[in-house]
């Protein structure tokens, strides 16, 4: 991305993952190590994190579900400041034992949610329950009738909603929910172009969030798009991070973030750090 500037402004990723993905073509995929090179690049300081969606075979069933699990366990115990908070992985294959896998994570590992990925229907209420029994903090990559229903009937929870049209209009009245500016407003029918003025007009401004969503996406793109936005410092400013920091106090109240991002482990070619998928520019293809 040649015509990138890195913000001067800190940022707060609330929608990241380390893994790989072993279900796309290209595959894509990044370790911590490879993570924390493109924070420091891009002036992001922490991050809410997550196992990525078909992250292995699954051949040794809920173990893998749980390896999955505790490389992002790893992740925040070796840089506690940078990912303070940890969603365990829905994996919804191995049914109710799936969900004693997920109890386990959040009882044993200290998680504070819990992550699932489409395609999602009324299967994953259990896992729901599960998270919101303890106050956990859930990202379903859903915002549809079903996530006005469980954002109702488990309110102790708190959600993470991508800030499409739709659910600012349909989900903006629930409290519980905080709406994420991640990738594009509706990739399905092309809506490439975020309004920030209209949804803090219709939202506030203390609960839109960024998110980058890696291994995925070439979230630079999102942040010249904030950064360039005719909004306010201000709103731009409670996008970027302070609305971030807020989310991640309310599930680590003795966090405090840090004075600056991460420096990278790994000095990575930037060919190899953002290898980009030859059919979208936007989209990733690093295997890291």
């Amino acid at each position: 991305m040649t015509d990138y500037i890195k913000p001067d402004r800190p940022y707060i990723d609330c929608h990241n993952h380390i893994g790989r993905t072993l279900d796309r073509v290209p595959k894509v995929g990044q370790s911590t190590t490879m993570c924390l090179a493109r924070y420091a690049e891009t002036n992001i300081y922490a991050a809410i994190s997550a196992p990525p969606a078909v992250g292995t075979s699954l051949a040794r069933g809920t173990l893998d579900v749980r390896d999955q699990n505790e490389v992002i366990v790893r992740a925040g115990k070796d840089y506690p400041g940078v990912f303070p908070v940890a969603l365990a992985l829905m994996e919804p294959r191995f049914g109710d034992v799936a969900v004693e896998e997920l109890e386990w994570a959040l009882s044993n590992l200290g998680m504070h949610g819990m992550v699932g990925h489409p395609p999602i229907n009324e299967w994953c209420i259990p896992f729901v329950e599960a998270a919101a029994a303890r106050g956990g903090l859930i990202n379903l990559h859903l915002c549809n009738e079903l996530l006005l229903r469980i954002a109702q009937i488990c309110p102790d929870a708190t959600y993470i909603v991508h800030g499409s049209r739709w659910a600012v209009e349909n989900l903006g009245h629930l409290k519980n929910c905080w709406f994420e500016v991640v990738q594009y407003p509706d990739w399905q029918k092309g809506d490439r172009d975020w309004d920030f003025e209209w949804m803090a007009s219709k939202l506030g401004s203390d609960r839109i969030v960024f998110g980058a969503d890696m291994p995925y996406y070439d979230y630079r793109y999102l942040q010249q798009k904030i950064e360039r936005a005719p909004i306010s410092d201000e709103l731009k400013d409670k996008i970027a991070f302070r609305n971030a920091q807020a989310l991640i106090k309310r599930f680590v109240p003795n966090w405090q973030m840090p004075d600056a991002p991460p420096r990278a482990p790994r000095i990575y070619p930037a060919e190899e750090l953002w290898k980009k998928n030859p059919s979208n520019p936007e989209r990733m293809a690093a295997f890291g």
